[in-house]
């Protein structure tokens, strides 16, 4: 049981006391496993100068064995090149190679036969690199050479002739060589300066080049993502920059609560097996309903996917799987991205779901304050447009009301001028009476002071019934729950800032009623003094006197009586008048703020798509106002009468021009709802189609989606479903493991397939990913670190035990040629030999994958 390509340290470079110059002659084979052992080595080549003791190599192997240490077989070379220092270079071989026939071989081409050796001195043996590395090459293995500062290096062939640059630059393009450095910031500079000059990249990697067990150290570490084989070595020519990593802790490391470790599948006749799951990227393969799609949907299922719900066959076979995480638990209902087939191609043709996506990007981006401000203020100014314009509807009915109440009281002119006439009969009726004209003077001033008192004992009665409410009710009552200030979470802000809070609320409520209270007495005794002033009034013999001329001549009481019906009628006229003028005002105000306020719907949306732009990896997204057109037109079209030309055309003109002078349109047709001259379809009020019409935002947010310069809606399909495919994935925050289901089905390109491929290899490096596919570019091209092969039983396709649906995995390196009577189809070959027979074009991605690093398998 496997779970693919993994980081191992591998050790590239070793000798052992077959090297003439190893410290300690007398350290054993065991001692060499346990020393590496205990320094983490999984994997090492041993590299004795000019031999391949091949007895102890095959011995290293078996006691590697027993303590999970690979040993790969190689030898190390000195060359006539370098000059005084001369280059060191190193082959090695397969762990299953026949090394008596390759040293026999060596032996001969190279001239290290023990008397070749005795005869020069093991000091002054020199291999022909060339020639060498050739024979290296023809007998199936792979050259590093040493590189950077490190001594004996590929830089001793220095740069000063033209001939000695192109010498080196031979080299590496001819025998891509791994480049062994010295110190981890050699890399640097091949990276930098080399690889962009030679136009590839070669494997760097540093190794501990020990002579001494006991004193093993190493700058680095050297980590390989590959199986522990010479197979697994070969992969870091396809993929040098991937596949290798120079330092202490291992690579890729996610969070392990953030992996799905393994899948264990247990129904009978159905399902069953152990499936390891890499922490990169795992591809799901195999023929037509060989059960790809039903495995990465269990685990989906089982982790409540709403997409997997509905499928009934999946359901009824979850029982059977049990998910295992990283952290040891098999906690189900964690988070994880599933995207079942073509998803990705359902929110590219749907433009609703498109901006949906968008806006949830944006919303969890930096700039989501600023979509969160927008709709916030559409709400705010949608609830302050209704409550106004409900406002303005009541105030127009106020005003009609007065002024229909107004004209019911008759000119001013003319009631002014009846009580002229009133006042003068009574002048003359004074005049043959008892009661002198300074007398019925001081009378009338005193019935004016007695209705001026009255006035204002009922003024202060009022105020008193309200100052007393106010000693009742708490202020700030609700202040802590509309700053939402139990969300405060910091400490100081907890305890501190609510307790002086608290403080600020009491004294300030105190100084309230105390304020309160001292207006209420003053009020009471003010009440008292003209409730005083009244009586005395009252009992002065001039009012007594008054009264009793009044009372005592029914002419002079009828026409007072009249007088002060008609004073009153003048006073409530001037009243009236004065209201109206107050109402015209605020309903001038009301109207302009209402208009102003819907007006700036449109405004609020401009100044949200002038300030967002979110922009990555060649993605744009621009943010457009967008009017509303067609669902404004089934408002209007519905709400307002349309018969008789006129209607028709005025219905048109708001139609064509509301966009571009909403504000002029929103006066007119308020205005003329007011005052009831806009004619409504049966069951519509004016008052509603205010409210409907001009308290909504008839502007939406669009999102204008550029990549690499192209306008998203001029882009093929294929390409849309990969820009969306980047956009749930590049934006997210989430760490979780995501479930593709064939993305490739949605692409329809060729340089979208590139495009994916290497979206993929990047971010599997971040997220776990599990995905299903029948494209082997994406197998292949993406280095998928894991791949499950699926099997359903069939005639010729028999899984073990006579099982529905069975899986095996591995990684691309393991290869094993098909073995024609092993029944089980899953277990009669390697992974790579699967891919190979599976997917179309398997075995082309292999050999462009190879060719392109120089390297054509034998």
């Amino acid at each position: 049981m496997n779970r693919g390509s993994e980081w191992r340290v591998w050790d590239l470079h070793f000798h052992t006391p077959a090297s003439y110059d190893y410290k300690d002659k007398s350290i054993t084979n065991e001692d060499l496993i346990l020393g590496l052992a205990k320094a983490g080595v999984s994997v090492v080549a041993i590299t004795d100068h000019h031999v391949i003791d091949v007895s102890r190599i095959h011995e290293l192997q078996e006691i590697g064995k027993k303590h999970g240490i690979y040993v790969l077989p190689g030898i190390e070379f000195c060359s006539e090149l370098g000059g005084s220092e001369s280059i060191h270079f190193i082959g090695i071989f397969s762990e299953n190679a026949d090394l008596n026939s390759i040293w026999t071989k060596i032996q001969g081409t190279c001239n290290l036969t023990n008397a070749d050796i005795e005869a020069k001195g093991y000091e002054r043996v020199c291999c022909e690199f060339v020639k060498t590395s050739n024979l290296i090459l023809s007998l199936g293995g792979l050259i590093t050479v040493h590189a950077g500062n490190k001594s004996n290096s590929l830089e001793c062939i220095k740069n000063s002739l033209l001939v000695k640059q192109e010498l080196k630059q031979d080299i590496l393009s001819k025998f891509r060589p791994m480049l062994e450095i010295g110190k981890p910031e050699d890399a640097e500079g091949y990276k930098k300066y080399v690889f962009p000059d030679i136009k590839f990249s070669l494997p760097i990697i540093i190794c501990s080049d020990n002579h001494d067990i006991k004193n093993y150290y190493v700058k680095e570490k050297m980590w390989i993502k590959a199986d522990p084989t010479f197979e697994g070595l070969k992969q870091v020519l396809y993929e040098p920059l991937e596949r290798t990593e120079i330092q202490q802790i291992k690579p890729d490391d996610k969070n392990i609560y953030q992996v799905i470790d393994s899948v264990t599948l247990a129904e009978d006749g159905f399902w069953r097996g152990h499936i390891l799951l890499n922490p990169n990227l795992n591809t799901i393969i195999g023929g037509r309903s060989t059960g790809k799609s039903t495995l990465l949907k269990a685990i989906a299922a089982k982790h409540g996917c709403k997409e997997t719900e509905q499928d009934a066959f999946i359901m009824s076979h979850l029982h059977g799987v049990s998910i295992q995480w990283k952290d040891g638990t098999d906690q189900l209902g964690r988070e994880i991205d599933y995207f079942k087939q073509s998803y990705m191609h359902e929110i590219a043709s749907d433009e609703v779901k498109t901006n949906e996506l968008i806006e949830s990007i944006i919303r969890n981006n930096d700039n989501s304050e600023i979509i969160s401000t927008y709709y916030s203020d559409v709400n705010s100014k949608s609830k302050e447009l209704t409550e106004q314009i409900f406002s303005i509807f009541q105030l127009t009915k106020d005003f009609y009301s007065k002024v229909s109440e107004l004209a019911s009281l008759g000119k001013r002119e003319g009631v002014a001028q009846q009580i002229v006439i009133l006042k003068k009969q009574i002048s003359e009726i004074q005049k043959g009476s008892s009661i002198s004209e300074d007398e019925l003077r001081v009378f009338n001033d005193q019935v004016n002071l007695m209705k001026t008192y009255v006035h204002e004992i009922e003024l202060a009665e009022n105020d008193l019934k309200i100052l007393d409410k106010a000693l009742v009710v708490t202020p700030f009552n609700n202040y802590e729950e509309l700053c939402n200030l139990a969300s405060l979470s910091f400490r100081l802000n907890q305890v501190d800032l609510l307790r002086e809070i608290q403080n600020i609320k009491l004294s300030t409520e105190n100084n309230l009623i105390s304020l309160v209270r001292k207006y209420k007495d003053e009020t009471i005794k003010a009440k008292v003094d003209l409730e005083k002033n009244s009586a005395q009034i009252k009992a002065s013999e001039s009012y007594k006197h008054g009264i009793q001329f009044i009372e005592g001549n029914k002419e002079m009481k009828d026409i007072q009586g009249k007088l002060l019906e008609e004073e009153k009628k003048l006073s409530s006229i001037d009243k009236l008048v004065a209201s109206i003028n107050i109402l015209k005002d605020k309903l001038k105000s009301q109207f302009d703020a209402i208009v102003l306020l819907h007006s700036s719907f449109k405004s609020i949306a401009s100044d949200v798509c002038n300030n967002l732009v979110v922009s990555y990896d060649g993605l744009v997204i621009n943010v457009i106002p967008r009017f509303k057109s067609d669902e404004f037109r089934a408002f209007i079209e519905s709400r307002l009468n349309q018969r008789g030309a006129e209607r028709q055309q005025y219905i048109a003109s708001i139609l064509n021009n509301y966009d571009d002078n909403n504000k002029n349109y929103a006066q007119d047709i308020l205005k003329r709802l007011l005052n009831g001259e806009l004619l409504l379809k049966n069951g519509y009020d004016p008052l509603n189609v205010a409210t409907e019409l001009l308290a909504k935002s008839w502007y939406s947010l669009n999102y204008e989606l550029t990549y690499q310069n192209d306008k998203f809606k001029e882009m093929s399909e294929g390409k849309q479903a990969f820009v969306i495919l980047k956009l749930l994935l590049e934006f997210s925050d989430k760490k979780c493991p995501i479930l593709i289901d064939q993305p490739e089905d949605s692409l329809d390109n060729r340089a979208i397939y590139n495009e994916l491929v290497e979206y993929i290899k990047k971010k599997k490096k971040e997220r776990q990913i599990i995905l299903v596919t029948h494209n082997s570019n994406v197998v292949v091209s993406a280095d998928a670190e894991n791949v499950i092969v699926a099997n359903q039983e069939g005639t010729d396709s028999h899984n073990s035990d006579g099982f529905r649906f069975q899986y095996v995995n591995g990684s691309l390196e393991f290869t094993r040629p098909k073995k024609k009577e092993e029944n089980v189809v899953l277990l009669s070959q390697g992974i790579r030999e699967h891919v190979c027979d599976i997917l179309e074009g398997g075995k082309t991605a292999f050999e462009k994958r190879e060719l392109k690093y120089g390297f054509r398998r034998p």
